[in-house]
């Protein structure tokens, strides 16, 4: 008997060992070509739970806007791999505050009998993905509301909540007026510190549900906490992305040739909009292969990459990027770089691969396909049955069968001049230093005098004389060979 049972256990090993290297052996990028799958499985971002510690992790990379390639990252079992898991259990931490402060919720409900706290979330059906591995990642003891147009992720365990989910956000505060109380329309507003008093004083049973009831009048108002100030020093990059997949929007304005980000908040979030301004400026840099000339460029209008709109009739306020080499050379590496969770990771790649090919100048050749993938694409935002999966093959096919119009080390401005049907000669004003290398353009002779403090017709006095200007610079009209 004791026989048979290692034999068994023998053939039940080598049975997991055959398996083990057919799924970690193939690492064909083949395997990863369309994303489009996780209608299937409901995996958006196939990537073990950090806490399985004992198992290898695949991470997929799709293509960024900067090269056609997929790479497909797999970790060793080793205490490196346990560090880097370490790493981004917290990363997802600082995610899933920022994805909170967008899309999540603390409050309380009930009666002087039945007191209950509660945090979570409540997405559209398409993003029952996000809330697995929210639930994953967290190890919840709740499982998700399937409804017939969405999904609930809620969590009442007072113990759990105060073992778990407060030393998250004290070590990653919130960064909206959720922070305080958080205005969302035909819904309580939310407030993380009062309903953390709540909770710890029904938790240590230091206050009768009667009392705790007068904080849920407090979560309910647009005061704030007197003598307590929103840690924006904890901005991160990791809060950002979790804040932008909940309330920020990509769009493609396909007449314009153009693309946008940007996030809307209420007016009372307007210190939180400047404080992810001030850290995006602060600390994200083009990448370094970034050409000269369009680095400079970037570099020397810095502060006008990114602004704040003004306050509408909604009282809504919106921080938003559309300068397409800012969202090519910075904004597209960063969020590149990072996990993305919910389901706004597929009008990522389809608004990226629109960009990319606006970048390389593919929507000025006369190709139908282009076009029609371009027209279709604009509408990346759309959910349920009309949502717009990312077509990787299709992308490839168009990157991969024409030859880029545009030179790469122009600014995309620069080469929509040059390629623009329209004759530019005499209107647009190129910059060369004395070796006859292009380092910037403007759109017309005002342009150029307000960037040198001069006269537009001093600007034409060096276009048409050729002699050298301010010492350093040769002025044309047109764009040298």
């Amino acid at each position: 008997m004791i026989k048979w049972t290692m034999i068994n256990i023998y053939l039940l090993l080598m049975f997991l060992m055959i398996m083990n290297n057919l799924i970690f052996k193939n690492n064909n990028n083949n395997n990863y070509n369309n994303i489009t799958t996780y209608n299937r499985n409901m995996e958006l971002y196939s990537i073990q739970s950090p806490f399985m510690k004992n198992m290898n992790i695949i991470k997929r990379r799709y293509h960024t806007s900067l090269n056609n390639n997929l790479i497909i990252v797999q970790k060793n079992n080793n205490e490196d791999n346990l560090k880097l898991n370490n790493l981004e259990i917290n990363n997802f931490h600082k995610w899933l505050v920022g994805f909170t402060d967008g899309d999540g919720s603390f409050y309380m409900k009930g009666t002087e009998r039945d007191l209950k706290f509660t945090y979570g979330f409540h997405l559209h059906k398409d993003d029952i993905s996000c809330l697995e591995h929210i639930k994953n990642n967290l190890k919840l003891p709740n499982n998700i509301n399937i409804r017939e147009t969405s999904v609930q992720l809620t969590v009442t365990k007072k113990q759990w909540m105060n073992d778990n989910l407060l030393p998250i956000f004290d070590k990653y505060p919130c960064m909206t007026m959720k922070y305080y109380s958080f205005p969302r329309p035909r819904e309580p507003r939310r407030s993380y510190m009062k309903w953390k008093e709540a909770l710890m004083k029904s938790l240590n049973k230091v206050s009768s549900n009667k009392e705790l009831l007068n904080y849920k009048l407090l979560i309910n108002n647009y005061e704030v906490i007197d003598n307590m100030k929103i840690p924006y020093n904890h901005m991160n990059d990791h809060w950002i992305l979790g804040f932008m997949e909940a309330e920020g929007s990509l769009t493609i304005e396909s007449k314009r040739n153009s693309c946008k980000l940007f996030i809307s908040q209420h007016e009372k979030s307007k210190k939180t909009l400047e404080a992810i301004k001030d850290y995006i400026l602060n600390n994200w840099k083009p990448i370094d292969n970034t050409p000269m000339f369009i680095k400079n460029y970037l570099l020397n209008n810095w502060n006008n990459m990114i602004y704040l709109s003004k306050t509408n009739k909604c009282n809504v306020i919106n921080l938003t990027t559309a300068n397409m080499d800012f969202l090519y050379y910075v904004i597209i590496p960063k969020f590149n770089s990072m996990n993305w969770y919910s389901i706004k990771y597929n009008s990522f790649m389809n608004w990226q691969s629109i960009i990319n090919i606006y970048m390389k100048g593919l929507h000025k050749v006369n190709n139908k396909d282009i076009m029609n993938y371009i027209e279709y694409t604009r509408n990346l935002n759309k959910k349920g049955i009309n949502k717009i999966n990312y077509n990787i093959e299709l992308y490839n096919n168009i990157i991969n069968n024409n030859k880029p119009l545009y030179n790469k080390n122009y600014t995309y401005r620069t080469n929509s001049i040059i390629h623009s049907k329209k004759n530019i000669t005499g209107v647009g004003v190129f910059v060369y230093d004395l070796n006859n290398t292009l380092i910037m353009t403007f759109t017309g002779y005002v342009p150029a005098s307000l960037h040198f403090n001069c006269s537009k017709h001093e600007i034409a006095k060096y276009i048409k004389n050729g002699n050298v200007f301010m010492n350093k610079y040769i002025l044309k009209n047109i764009l040298l060979d």
